[in-house]
């Protein structure tokens, strides 16, 4: 434990007890976005959802009974005419 703390303090120094400012997270938030670009965030999330999200809510969700009812059928005779 001892030499985490040194291990800090000899490449963080007192930069710990320093505030983040909101230059420094614009500096994070523009670094990002560089590197992975607007779209790449998006696609990620997107591929995520459809990956794993969407299963688990499948996996969740108690089953689904379909019933087919009559459909519309122009021209043809259904229980539903006069």
């Amino acid at each position: 434990m001892e030499d985490d703390q040194e291990y800090d303090q000899q490449y963080y120094g007192d930069e710990e007890d320093d505030e983040i400012t909101q230059e420094d997270a614009w500096a994070v938030i523009s670094a990002y976005f560089e590197e992975k670009g607007l779209v790449r965030q998006q696609l990620d999330s997107f591929d995520e959802f459809i990956q794993n999200t969407m299963q688990e809510i499948v996996d969740q969700s108690a089953e689904i009974e379909i019933r087919p009812e009559s459909q519309h059928n122009p021209g043809h005779q259904s229980d539903f005419a006069e």
